[in-house]
């Protein structure tokens, strides 16, 4: 009984241990400057689309949701999307500094991975921040099974670049939506990080 009870105290300790390293939410020297947008997580590329008189779109889980914001966007914009690996901070920030003037949340669907014939949802949380004249879109988006997204801001708030926003968990993704008048100075694969890493860079003739 004695080796189960040290495997049992190993388990419990070492998902203990994991726990606290997810839910780590480290203070981070912002990138500081005008004319950029920054990483709003922490995580790898994993596409860049752009879109043009249409509705951007996001992917999660095989699944493809469109995003009812182009009006933000008459000349176009591009989306990137983020992955959040477990081992990655989870912890969401601003890409840039701006009124908080859209927050819409679509509620997820959860069911056993082995069901295949049902419709499956991811949650998500939808946010337009606008600076002056332009405006930039995050959509947070959660996996079937750890598909809690939290969202610490709401419409009328003003906040900061690089001020924390809200996390989304496990297996997670987040998306940002860049006007077309930015270049995107980031590739498919690259490691990201919140705050710090900056993605975009705003046209010198814009």
């Amino acid at each position: 009984m004695g080796k189960y009870k040290k495997f049992f105290a190993i388990a419990v300790c070492s998902l203990l241990l994991f726990t606290v390293y997810f839910y780590r939410d480290p203070n981070r020297d912002i990138t500081k400057g005008s004319g950029i947008i920054l990483s709003p997580a922490d995580g790898t590329v994993s596409y860049i689309k752009f879109y043009k008189d249409k509705n951007p779109e996001v992917f999660k889980d095989g699944n493809k949701y469109i995003i009812n914001v182009s009006k933000y966007f008459p000349n176009g914009c591009y989306v990137i999307g983020i992955f959040m690996s477990p081992l990655d901070v989870h912890v969401n920030r601003a890409p840039i500094s701006g009124e908080v003037v859209y927050v819409k949340h679509v509620d997820g669907s959860f069911y056993p991975a082995f069901l295949s014939d049902v419709e499956k949802t991811n949650e998500r949380n939808i946010v337009i921040i606008k600076n002056g004249s332009e405006y930039v879109g995050i959509v947070q988006i959660a996996g079937f099974v750890a598909r809690r997204c939290v969202l610490n801001i709401k419409e009328g708030d003003y906040i900061e670049m690089g001020e924390r926003i809200g996390k989304i968990k496990l297996g997670s993704q987040t998306a940002v939506i860049i006007p077309a008048n930015y270049n995107i100075i980031v590739e498919v694969g690259e490691k990201v990080y919140a705050g710090q890493t900056v993605i975009a860079v705003k046209r010198e003739n814009n």
